[in-house]
């Protein structure tokens, strides 16, 4: 016990005398252990958390795999190297790949879809921007989010001839509406077109784009070719655009 005094009295001593190593020697352990904080935060909300959907562990996400020099023409989605094909692994899909895989049998209950949106929003005479998504009239109800308010989207609300309807996220309710509970029914134009909204997703629902990412906003996947004057710019109007995420449940 002695000279374990002796040892740290020592210990103590030379840190005060070379004060300079000393101040490196903590800002190292400090950025050491920031770092390794922040690596715990990003895999525990990659891989420990799980969507407050029901049942998140039956939730599968789909990927297509092609040659290295394959090009999807426009692409929104993320990809990475395929380690049983040596292939490109890519998260998104064309339209017309999710109309096909729906029609055929599966031994999924449901296949959803849902791609990002740029929205520009006009509400009670404030113009701005929000981060949006396009979803099949099924997203919800498969995954099983219900409303804090109203109600969520449905299959009858993703078709070209139905009225537009909106479900807004439980943040860009409480930031641009202030929490107000006569929001559904409201009308806001995204893109200058109409769209009623129905319902409020509850709070810890951000959609399902990815970590650290919320969809404000989220619209059927029919209504979103109605919103461009030049209907070349939607998103469905050619194979060639991958930007739907398909999910099986």
């Amino acid at each position: 016990m002695h000279t374990l005094i002796q040892d740290l009295r020592y210990g103590v001593r030379m840190l005060f005398k070379q004060k300079t190593v000393s101040a490196i020697a903590l800002l190292s352990l400090a950025l050491g252990i920031g770092a390794n904080t922040a690596l715990f935060s990003i895999v525990n909300a990659t891989l420990l958390k799980m969507l407050p959907v029901r049942q998140p562990e039956r939730l599968v996400l789909f990927r297509t795999v092609a040659p290295q020099e394959f090009s999807p023409g426009s692409y929104n989605g993320s990809t990475s190297r395929d380690p049983a094909t040596g292939g490109k692994s890519m998260t998104s899909f064309p339209y017309q790949s999710f109309q096909r895989m729906r029609e055929r049998d599966s031994p999924l209950s449901d296949l959803v879809a849902y791609g990002n949106v740029s929205l520009s929003v006009n509400a009670d005479g404030q113009a701005d921007v929000a981060t949006g998504q396009a979803v099949s009239g099924n997203y919800f109800t498969a995954l099983g989010v219900q409303p804090i308010l109203g109600r969520v989207l449905n299959d009858e609300d993703d078709k070209p001839a139905a009225s537009p309807a909106a479900v807004i996220s439980y943040r860009c309710w409480q930031r641009r509406f202030a929490g107000q509970t006569n929001v559904v029914g409201k009308q806001i134009n995204l893109n200058n077109l109409a769209f009623t909204i129905v319902g409020v997703t509850s709070q810890g629902f951000d959609g399902t784009q990815g970590v650290g990412t919320t969809q404000d906003i989220t619209i059927p996947i029919a209504i979103e070719p109605l919103m461009y004057i030049d209907r070349n710019r939607s998103y469905q109007s050619g194979a060639g655009i991958w930007w739907l995420r398909l999910s099986g449940v």
